[in-house]
């Protein structure tokens, strides 16, 4: 669904007259050819604050991790952090760093001579640096390996050399470029709480890029969701995912139904756009009423898809339209059994019905 301009609130929960850690006003992103990448941006990010920036390829929020960084100028706007106005400023002279998925660590240097290089480019004095990338592999708890080549490390292990590299210049802010996009799921899925860990204990402002909604509900104080260079929602996770702003983010964050026309017209007895989560709906025999005050409507199963824990269950409406119910298995509720071709009653509470734009 394409983008419309709007006005969508930015601004993070903060103390009256707190400086933000990162402030965009106005930015605006243009490349040859007149392809908009970012359109009139205005960001606010709090000191202290783990935000992400969700959205798929193409979706601007790579291209706002540049321009917060240096390595992109902006067409139009200004970049500030923590109010100096650092627009045309070099990376170097930003007190940000940033951490890529490809981690770029020096495979001929040790793990402890990798985490303290910032500080000898810094010409910090040689006792301090080995304290400081000492504290910072601690930080990561990669202390006992600190004498190991990088190429004898694992990925996870490689990816938290690379983050205490980026802590231990003690940065106002840290920019994450998807750096767990190259490790598998049970590995992520450790980064993803010890991240949000080191975030916690080091009080450093974390922006994290990444097109994985459940990446970005689970470590973000607030998510920013992109469309097509524009802010579709932001909020906190919560926020996002049980109250979308629109069609765009009810579909991208996570997975949701829609009904609309008269498909909505016939089954909640009103016009509009309404989207409701599938964990939501509760699937019944066909001949079993709906709670009092719920809404509910009949369709014949599609499709079962078995994950192991859930099952999705597609249901075609006689309506109109699909809905997907997503069913806990094993929980012993009392739902029948289930079969392609059975006609079933979904039904669910009128409060998670979200209107959308």
């Amino acid at each position: 669904m394409p983008s419309v301009a709007r006005t969508v609130p930015v601004t993070p929960p903060q103390h009256a007259g707190e400086v933000p850690a990162i402030s965009l006003r106005g930015v605006r992103k243009e490349f040859p050819g007149g392809v908009v990448a970012v359109h009139d941006l205005d960001l606010d990010i709090a000191e202290g604050e783990f935000v992400t920036l969700l959205g798929p390829s193409g979706s601007g929020k790579t291209t706002v991790l540049r321009l917060i960084a240096g390595f992109e100028q902006p067409t139009a706007g200004t970049v500030l952090l923590r109010d100096r106005d650092v627009t045309t400023a070099p990376p170097f002279d930003r007190d940000v760093h940033t951490v890529f998925q490809d981690y770029a660590l020096f495979p001929h240097l040790s793990v402890l001579r990798n985490v303290e290089y910032p500080l000898r480019i810094a010409k910090v004095p040689r006792t301090e640096r080995r304290e400081r990338a000492l504290a910072a592999l601690a930080t990561v708890r990669l202390e006992g390996l600190a004498d190991r080549s990088t190429t004898a490390l694992s990925g996870g292990q490689r990816q938290r050399v690379a983050l205490a590299r980026a802590l231990v210049n003690r940065p106002a802010v840290l920019l994450l470029d998807e750096p767990l996009g190259a490790l598998d799921l049970k590995l992520r899925e450790q980064m993803q709480i010890e991240l949000k860990e080191i975030q916690r204990s080091s009080g450093i402002t974390f922006v994290f890029v990444t097109h994985d909604q459940d990446e970005a509900l689970t470590l973000a104080d607030r998510t920013v969701v992109f469309s097509e260079g524009r802010v579709e929602q932001a909020g906190s996770p919560q926020e996002v995912y049980e109250r979308p702003a629109s069609a765009f983010v009810a579909g991208f964050v996570g997975t949701s139904n829609v009904l609309a026309g008269e498909t909505a017209g016939t089954v909640l007895g009103r016009e509009g756009s309404w989207s409701i989560r599938p964990e939501k709906i509760t699937v019944t025999a066909v001949d079993r009423e709906a709670a009092a005050g719920w809404s509910s409507t009949v369709g014949v199963v599609e499709e079962l898809v078995y994950t192991g824990a859930t099952t999705r269950c597609v249901v075609a409406l006689e309506a109109g339209g699909v809905l997907s119910a997503l069913l806990l298995n094993g929980s012993g509720d009392g739902a029948p059994p289930l079969g392609r071709g059975q006609t079933v009653r979904l039904s669910w509470q009128p409060e998670h019905e979200i209107p959308l734009m």
